[in-house]
């Protein structure tokens, strides 16, 4: 019973991440790390698995109302997938755990940042063109969101979403529903990445995993529900602060 916290948590980073479009490992890696002392490779593969339970119960919802732009998708697939096996190898086969720990760090202050810094003025000409392909840039861009991914079990959500939702003026709630079924395929293919680079699957996670993907498949319905009713502003705000905060505290950690 060691791992029963891992429900509740799991509740309410899958409302979180399902609400935002992220895919939750920028939260739950920190959390396996500091709070429950995991070594990094180990909440890496567990965030993995875990965030497939909690994706696929929020990815769902926005299939069946038709919110995911499949074109864009699918068009930034095969350069995510090539991202995510070269950030896997490099997480488990190179990167030593001082060093996994501080990156965590950085690149969640730095994806504050990055939410920080995006203008909301392209809100007044939405792009409704369902259609919508991603262009050479973004293409391009999901290769390293894949790297980032796989190295740190972090979903291209959280670059994903400001990009297409200031350049292409996506809506919200089309960005994060599209966002949400590219990190669902993300976190598959990473932790049988991840698993088969590890040795095989470790007996250890089992228990944790069901806990946490109890957890994770009540607060992916709970996100869809409120994403109706919160103010997009004010959970912006709610993420960036949270961000920063994990991005010091796992700097901190690691000196």
């Amino acid at each position: 019973m060691e791992f029963w916290s891992l429900f509740p948590v799991g509740i309410i980073i899958a409302t979180f991440a399902s609400l935002m479009g992220i895919a939750g490992g920028v939260v739950w890696v920190p959390y396996l790390i500091l709070v429950m002392d995991m070594n990094p490779h180990e909440a890496i593969i567990l965030s993995f698995g875990i965030q497939i339970i909690g994706m696929g119960s929020g990815v769902s919802n926005y299939i069946r109302s038709k919110k995911v732009y499949w074109n864009l998708a699918a068009s930034m697939g095969p350069f995510v997938i090539l991202g995510i096996l070269i950030g896997s190898y490099l997480s488990q086969r190179v990167a030593g755990v001082q060093a996994m720990k501080i990156v965590m760090g950085s690149v969640s202050m730095i994806i504050a940042v990055y939410f920080a810094s995006q203008t909301e003025a392209y809100d007044e000409t939405l792009n409704t063109n369902p259609k919508i392909k991603a262009p050479i840039w973004l293409r391009g861009s999901g290769v390293f969101m894949g790297v980032v991914s796989g190295f740190l079990s972090i979903g291209i959500g959280d670059f994903l979403i400001p990009a297409i939702r200031s350049k292409l003026k996506i809506s919200m709630v089309n960005a994060v529903a599209t966002a949400l079924i590219i990190n669902f395929s993300v976190a598959v293919i990473a932790s049988m990445t991840h698993t088969i680079l590890s040795g095989g699957f470790l007996k250890s996670l089992l228990t944790p995993f069901l806990f946490g993907a109890g957890g994770v498949f009540i607060g992916g319905q709970l996100g869809y529900l409120l994403s109706k009713r919160v103010n997009e502003q004010r959970l912006k705000e709610m993420f960036i602060f949270i961000l920063m905060i994990i991005g010091l505290h796992m700097i901190y950690h690691a000196l």
